[in-house]
């Protein structure tokens, strides 16, 4: 079973939560801002902007959630838990990305620990995640959270054992959820909300 780590709600100065489909352009302006060895490891091959933007419409599908590292509200890291629409599989794909300056402050490790939960919490039992065989910080991040490593020259496969679901986990994320919908309507509310001018109000 993987090893329960607890994951913070912060890292740093910004917060580890869940990313809503009304913050997908939060997302998508991460993934552009990935440099092209990050980008390699992230999706295995070389990618540019347009398949990124197109990746970004499609995440926020039935089949997948995002948590994020947020600071000075942009995304700065993400993992992707993907392969809800086959939950009678039990199984499901991580995957994850930090953008250059953000790493070895332990955000990697935070939203790893976060998606651990979200998939216990849906019954999902097995978790893979791929990576490049140079990608020497995601095989030690995998390997903290007990994950068995296979591969050879093309891809190294992580398979992590989540275990259940218990009431704690399920409580964990309830709380993040209230956190993150409290954080997405406070964000909604600075993008959008513009108040009226004094003079206005009085009819001026």
């Amino acid at each position: 079973m993987a090893r329960s780590r607890k994951a913070g709600a912060t890292t740093g100065q910004g917060e580890i939560r869940r990313l809503w489909p009304a913050e997908r352009d939060l997302f998508k302006a991460h993934l552009l801002r990935l440099d092209g060895v990050t980008r390699r490891q992230r999706f295995g091959t070389i990618v540019g902007d347009d398949f990124l933007e197109n990746y970004a419409v499609t995440t926020f599908g039935i089949g997948g959630l995002v948590y994020a590292y947020i600071e000075d509200g942009e995304v700065r890291g993400a993992a992707e838990l993907r392969g809800l629409e086959e939950i009678a599989a039990r199984t499901g794909e991580a995957a994850f990305s930090v953008e250059v300056e953000w790493r070895r402050r332990g955000i990697g490790g935070a939203l790893f620990g976060r998606l651990i939960t979200a998939a216990r919490n849906r019954g999902i039992r097995t978790l893979y995640m791929t990576c490049l065989p140079e990608n020497a910080a995601m095989r030690r991040l995998a390997r903290n959270f007990e994950a068995d490593l296979a591969g050879g020259y093309a891809d190294i496969e992580g398979v992590i054992a989540t275990g259940g679901p218990t009431p704690f986990t399920i409580l964990d994320e309830a709380l993040d959820t209230a956190r993150g919908f409290a954080s997405l309507a406070l964000s909604l509310q600075r993008r959008f909300w513009r108040p009226a001018l004094f003079g206005r109000s009085m009819g001026a």
